[in-house]
C-alpha cells in the first residue's frame, strides 16, 4: 500500500506544479512571443478549459481502460504540454497544445482521489490529506525554482525540468506493481448479469441528489474564495498599508506556508477527531479568519489571520470531497469528477468577479463580499450534514 501512496503523492506534486507553472514564467513568456497579458490569460485560461474537460472525462475514461491506461495516458499528455513549452513552438499551436496538459493533470487528480476515497479501506483521509500536502509542495515549489532559471536566463529550461519529472512517474506507473491493490488499476469488471454485456453502471438515489447539488455549490464557492483571497492578498495589502512590494507578495507565501502546515498537521489528527468534525472546525475557522480579516486594523494582525486562515482552509478540499462521498457507495468517481470540476469552475469565475470589485468598489466592498461567501459556506456545510446524514439512514 505504501508503494500506492508515494505514487498518488508524486502524482499531486505533478499536478500542483502544473497549476502554477505558466504563472510563474509569465512575464518572460509573454516578452519572448511579444505578446500582452491578455494573450498570458488566454494561454492559462486554455489550460483550465483542458483541465475542466480532463475532470469531467476521468470517469468514462477509466470505465473504458482502467486507472492505470489512464493514467499513462494523462501523464503522456501533460509531458508533451511541458515539451511544447520548452521547445517555445509557434504561439497558436501553443494554445492548441496547452489544453491537453490541462486534461492530462486534470485526469490525474480526479483519478487518484476516487482512488483513494472509494476504493482504500485504512486511513482514507490521512492519506488524501498527505496528497494535497504533496499538491501544495509543487505549488510552493515551482515559483522558487522559476525564479531561479529565469536569474540564469534560462526561463524555459524549467518546463523541460519538469517534463522528465513527468515521464520518470510514467515509467513508474508503467512498471511498477502493487500486489493486492493491483486489481484497482485494471479496467472495470464486466457485469455478467447485464443482457448487454456492459459495465454495470450505478445511478444516484434521490436521497442523494439534495447531497450532491449542496456539495457542488460548496466546492465552487469554497475554490473560488481559494484562489481569490491569496492571489488578491498583494492588491489588498496595498490598499490597507504601506508596505513594500516584496513584502506584499510575501503575504502569499505565508497563506499556502500556512496550508502546507495545516494539511501535515490534519494527516495526524484526522483519524482522531473525524473527518466530519474537523471540517465542520476547519469551515468555520475560515468563515471566522475571514471575518477578521476584513475587520483587520492593522497589516501586522492582517498577516497573523493570514497565517491562520491557510492553517484552517488547508483541509478543507480534502475533508469536503471525503464527506460528500460518505454513502455514494460505488459512485466516488464520478462524486469527485463533479465536484473537482465545480470547484475548477469556481476558481476561474470568482476571481473575475473579486476584480471587477477591486476595480470599482472600495476594498473593503470585496472583503465583506469574500467574508459572505464563507458565511455561505458554512449554511451549506451544515445542509450537507442533514442531507447526508438522510442518506446514510436509508
Amino acid at each position: 500500500m505504501r508503494k500506492l501512496i508515494w505514487m498518488a503523492c508524486l502524482a499531486y506534486l505533478l499536478t500542483g506544479i502544473g497549476h502554477i507553472i505558466i504563472g510563474s514564467v509569465l512575464e518572460p513568456l509573454m516578452a519572448h512571443y511579444g505578446l500582452e497579458y491578455s494573450d498570458g490569460g488566454q494561454l492559462i485560461m486554455n489550460q483550465f478549459l483542458g483541465f475542466l474537460a480532463g475532470v469531467l472525462l476521468a470517469p468514462l475514461a477509466l470505465r473504458a481502460m482502467g486507472r492505470r491506461v489512464t493514467l499513462l495516458i494523462a501523464l503522456f499528455l501533460f509531458a508533451s504540454s511541458q515539451i511544447s513549452l520548452f521547445l517555445l513552438i509557434p504561439w497558436d499551436v501553443l494554445l492548441v497544445i496547452i489544453p491537453l496538459g490541462g486534461a492530462g493533470f486534470g485526469m490525474i487528480e480526479t483519478i487518484l482521489a476516487g482512488l483513494i476515497i472509494g476504493k482504500l479501506k485504512e486511513k482514507k483521509a490521512s492519506i488524501m490529506v498527505l496528497t494535497e500536502v504533496f499538491f501544495g509542495i509543487g505549488a510552493l515549489a515551482v515559483p522558487i525554482l522559476a525564479a531561479v532559471f529565469i536569474a540564469t536566463g534560462h526561463w524555459n529550461y524549467i518546463f523541460m525540468v519538469v517534463s522528465v519529472i513527468v515521464m520518470v512517474s510514467f515509467v513508474l506507473w508503467l512498471f511498477l506493481r502493487f500486489g493486492e491493490y493491483e486489481p484497482l488499476l485494471k479496467k472495470e469488471a464486466i457485469n455478467k448479469n447485464s443482457p448487454d454485456g456492459k459495465p454495470l453502471k450505478l445511478k444516484y438515489p434521490k436521497a442523494a441528489w439534495p447531497l450532491i447539488l449542496i456539495g457542488s455549490f460548496f466546492f465552487f464557492l469554497y475554490v473560488g474564495v481559494e484562489m481569490t483571497f491569496p492571489n488578491y492578498l498583494p492588491s489588498i495589502l496595498s490598499m490597507t498599508s504601506e508596505l513594500s512590494a516584496s513584502i506584499l507578495a510575501l503575504s502569499i507565501t505565508v497563506f499556502w506556508g500556512a496550508m502546507t502546515f495545516g494539511r501535515i498537521i490534519m494527516i495526524f489528527i484526522v483519524e482522531k477527531v473525524g473527518i466530519a468534525k474537523l471540517f465542520f472546525i476547519t469551515v468555520i475557522g475560515q468563515f471566522v479568519t475571514l471575518g477578521l480579516f476584513a475587520a483587520s486594523p492593522h497589516y501586522i494582525v492582517s498577516f497573523v489571520v493570514i497565517f491562520f486562515a491557510g492553517l484552517l482552509m488547508g483541509g478543507i478540499f480534502s475533508l469536503g470531497l471525503l464527506a460528500v462521498n460518505e454513502g455514494m457507495i460505488g459512485l466516488e468517481d464520478r462524486t469527485t469528477s463533479l465536484l473537482i470540476a465545480m470547484g475548477g469552475l469556481g476558481g476561474a469565475l470568482l476571481p473575475r468577479v473579486a476584480g471587477s470589485l477591486l476595480d470599482n468598489y472600495p476594498v473593503q466592498v470585496t472583503l465583506w463580499a469574500i467574508f459572505a461567501l464563507a458565511g455561505v459556506m458554512v449554511v451549506l456545510m451544515l445542509s450537507l450534514f442533514i442531507f447526508r446524514k438522510r442518506l446514510i439512514l436509508e
